[in-house]
């Protein structure tokens, strides 16, 4: 989980870098792709192809809503907010998955799992509060909204996933849901190419998309989606999805982490307590029952 939320906490990053210059199309086309190309040599040598086929409807779907719909969501916000508050939207997650698990699932909220929820909603707001970057009156509402609906669809997805995609291993899974969502939106980004700016000059071909933009985009590919995947999936067969989705409550403390390090951001006493907190929260809402 750990290792999962500082994977998935560099990816805000990398969408910062890369959805400005390219648009959120080619950036969810080319994450889902280059992800699924990643790992489908996997896929083939263990004879999975065929049962991918077979749930090509149900894995379509939920890779729409696991990916292809957040990854268009996630990259039309990061062209207006920056990265370290969207990682702590993203922590809205586990909130969602509670609720859905709830009324989907009939998963019963014990005393444990209610007060980790509550516990690490309160270290996201404390952290949030003391982000001098998150406050709502210097963004668009619509980009909030994109954000929280974003989550709200990985939320539901990994629900989606405990009912209908149980017979699949994690590896089919990955691969399914990110290759076959990922080829309905490649025509489109291949047609309409790279729709953004960079230092104020449109970026309309492929040919002017930098360097460290492709750089970014290999990253947000192989790394923040292809293995953070791998990694999800494990997580969902391993602990449930309610559970598995608390991960969200990590990625603000990575995010900031990555800031600091990469991007030169101060790491005040503020945030240490915070990321503290979420821990703490993180690890009551995992317990048993």
């Amino acid at each position: 989980m750990i290792s999962l939320a500082a994977i998935w906490g560099g990816s805000f990053l990398f969408l910062r870098m890369a959805a400005p210059v390219v648009g959120p199309l080619v950036v969810a086309a080319s994450r889902l792709c280059g992800a699924a190309l990643l790992l489908l040599p996997l896929v083939i040598y263990r004879g999975d192809l065929a049962s991918i086929l077979r749930h090509r409807g149900a894995l379509l779907l939920g890779g729409m809503l696991s990916s292809g719909l957040p990854f268009i969501g996630l990259s039309l916000a990061a062209k207006q907010l920056p990265a370290g508050l969207m990682s702590i939207l993203n922590a809205t997650t586990p909130m969602w998955g509670a609720l859905i698990g709830w009324a989907w699932h009939g998963e019963r909220l014990h005393l444990a799992r209610m007060a980790g929820l509550g516990v690490g909603l309160a270290g996201v707001v404390l952290l949030a509060s003391g982000a001098s970057t998150a406050s709502s009156d210097s963004f668009p509402l619509g980009a909030w909204a994109l954000m929280l609906a974003s989550t709200m669809s990985y939320a539901f997805f990994a629900h989606y996933a405990r009912t209908y995609l149980q017979a699949l291993s994690p590896i089919s899974n990955t691969v399914g849901t990110l290759g076959l969502s990922g080829l309905v939106m490649l025509l489109p980004a291949l047609y309409w190419g790279p729709q953004g700016t960079t230092h104020s000059v449109q970026v309309s071909h492929w040919s002017e998309v930098p360097h460290v933009t492709w750089l970014a985009l290999s990253a947000l590919s192989f790394v923040c989606t292809g293995l953070a995947y791998m990694v999800f999936y494990r997580l969902l067969d391993k602990i449930g999805p309610t559970r598995a989705l608390t991960v969200t409550f990590l990625i603000p403390v990575f995010g900031m982490l990555w800031g600091a390090l990469l991007l030169g951001e101060q790491v005040t006493a503020r945030m240490v307590a915070c990321a503290t907190v979420i821990a703490a929260g993180t690890w009551l809402a995992n317990r048993p029952a």
